[in-house]
């Protein structure tokens, strides 16, 4: 199963628009790994075409994952810890574009980056699951998922089509893929994969033109 092409136009950015806020989370404990190169390659077009970036590297910060106290539900409209993913969680609802960065790790995403998407039991409203406006996140954001896997492009597809699915019903607009396949640690990496640079390119592009993605998620359910 693979990822379908739509096949609007792209359009170039015309005018810098200082007003759009990306910010961008780096999940991988690696540093400089190929999630980090690929990532970059995009955050670096958007930052040439005018927007404001902000990264956030979860591998330098200290934190804990959801710990179910369910207070955000009960006494609180965001999460109660107080550690280092705070910052972070107040710069996804602020923001208009987020980039999640990770790599497939044993059949998912590092523990480090699942710990951080946990705390966004936060951004629910309290009984979501019997209301429609489930977010309290402002609607109409974009998604970036960038991954770098060593597999071929037959494998995992299922871990895009769940946060795809995630970020959705959280209200991001529309969710764009740069997925880095059979990527290695040398020859093989990110700065020797000239297509992956340009999709990173071409997708910020995009992005900052407000185009639709290129590519159509197979539906998760």
């Amino acid at each position: 199963m693979t990822l379908s092409k739509n096949n609007d136009c792209l359009s170039q950015v015309s005018d810098k628009d200082l007003s759009m806020k990306t910010v961008a989370v780096f999940g991988s404990p690696r540093k400089n790994g190929n999630s980090d190169t690929l990532a970059e390659v995009f955050l670096q077009e958007v930052e040439n075409l005018g927007t404001v970036v902000t990264r956030f590297y979860l591998r330098e910060l200290t934190y804990s994952g959801c710990i179910a106290c369910n207070a955000c539900k009960i006494k609180a409209t965001r999460c109660v810890l107080d550690d280092d993913l705070s910052m972070v969680l107040d710069a996804v609802q602020d923001a208009d574009n987020l980039v999640l960065a990770t790599p497939v790790y044993f059949y998912d995403m590092p523990s480090q980056t699942k710990a951080f998407i946990d705390r966004w039991y936060s951004f629910f409203k309290p009984n979501y699951f019997a209301r429609k406006d489930v977010s309290r996140l402002p609607a109409g954001k974009t998604a970036i998922i960038v991954v770098a896997q060593r597999a071929t492009e037959a494998f995992f597809l299922d871990f895009i089509q769940r946060y795809a699915y995630m970020l959705n019903r959280f209200g991001f607009l529309d969710v764009h893929v740069i997925r880095g396949c059979e990527l290695g640690d040398s020859m093989d990496g990110v700065p020797n994969r000239k297509d992956l640079i340009e999709k990173a390119k071409s997708t910020a592009i995009r992005v900052m033109d407000r185009e639709k993605s290129e590519i159509r998620i197979p539906k998760y359910l």
